[in-house]
């Protein structure tokens, strides 16, 4: 009955948020927003639970790109260091590597991020290939300090990114600043909580183009209402759910799981998709006709693999895309010491 009452809370309160989202967030001016690739950099377990894990507190520092006020280090440690790579459709080289400390109560991270995105062949006005390479790269660096209490934490992350598109003589690579922050509240028996976040607010610094003056571009300016639930009567299962709310896109709904096998082995599970599309997907049950083939989603689902000792941990996540796009694979290594 507990277990009921709890998954009928954070029900509700995901139902109602996107209410409240069309009070709010008026503008809805999809692709607007610039330097969108901040949110892509998703390690293994952040993919293989689709983003849905920013209310539960974890020693994978890489929570951060969720929420910054999510990450703690385990008791008898003093740093981590992470790397983690992706390959896929979006991108044929993408990583992260990332360096975790404490000092005092305060828990400090920085790191690195990449993505090459290959080669690409330049065509003229007339659609015939110029003989013109480019070569798009995209780098974003970040720090982040969080400060965990009894029931609350919180923190925050200072990020700064790059961002080059062709490389021409007239352009140049556009720049941006932006700050992360979020908070969680656990309960006394660690069983459930919840989250809030705010990303990806602030503005660029350079445009693409050279004497370009209209650097106004907004980043996404996403909020994000999390919580996660461990059912007494399936103790090694935990259950997560999130819904966020873009300032320039669709809100969607992230629901994962992951389950402990023994001590040391995860099994994750997560499944996203837009409040748009799944309104669409109860037309479609509701009706005879079909539902448009249409999606705002990149992924669809993912399903993942943790290996975690007191010394190092290996995660390993495989992304199914939407609309024939193929798959995606991320490889995560992080030391614990």
């Amino acid at each position: 009955m507990d277990l009921l009452k709890k998954l009928s809370a954070i029900a509700a309160l995901a139902i109602a948020c996107p209410a409240s989202d069309f009070g709010y967030f008026t503008k809805h001016d999809a692709g607007q927003e610039v330097f969108s690739f901040l949110s892509t950099f998703d390690s293994p377990r952040n993919a293989a639970l689709e983003k849905s894990a920013s209310a539960l507190p974890s020693t994978d520092p890489t929570v951060v790109q969720l929420n910054p006020a999510a990450v703690y280090i385990a008791e008898g440690k003093q740093r981590v260091a992470e790397a983690h790579w992706q390959t896929g459709e979006f991108a044929d080289n993408q990583g992260t590597l990332s360096f975790t400390t404490q000092y005092k109560k305060f828990v400090l991270q920085f790191s690195y991020n990449w993505i090459f995105y290959g080669t690409i062949t330049g065509y003229d006005v007339y659609g015939e290939e110029n003989g013109s390479e480019y070569k798009p790269f995209s780098q974003l660096v970040t720090a982040t300090v969080a400060y965990p209490m009894k029931h609350i934490r919180v923190g925050a992350t200072i990020k700064f990114a790059s961002d080059k598109l062709t490389g021409d003589n007239e352009d140049q690579t556009a720049m941006a600043a932006a700050f992360d922050w979020g908070l969680t509240w656990m309960s006394d028996s660690k069983n459930y909580g919840f989250s809030f976040v705010g990303k990806d607010f602030g503005a660029m610094l350079r445009g693409y183009v050279k004497d370009n003056a209209d650097n106004s571009y907004p980043l996404s300016q996403t909020f994000a209402i999390g919580g996660f639930v461990k059912p007494r009567s399936v103790p090694r299962l935990t259950l997560f759910a999130e819904t966020d709310f873009p300032r320039y896109a669709e809100p969607d709904l992230n629901l994962g799981a992951e389950y402990a096998l023994g001590e040391f082995f995860r099994i994750r599970a997560g499944f996203t998709r837009t409040w748009l599309d799944i309104s669409r997907d109860f037309k479609e049950l509701a009706s005879s006709s079909s539902r448009p083939d249409e999606t705002n989603e990149a992924r669809l689902f993912s399903l993942g693999l943790g290996y975690n000792s007191s010394l190092f941990a290996f995660d390993y996540a495989f992304s199914y895309l939407a609309s024939s796009l193929g798959f995606e694979h991320r490889l995560g290594l992080r030391v614990e010491f």
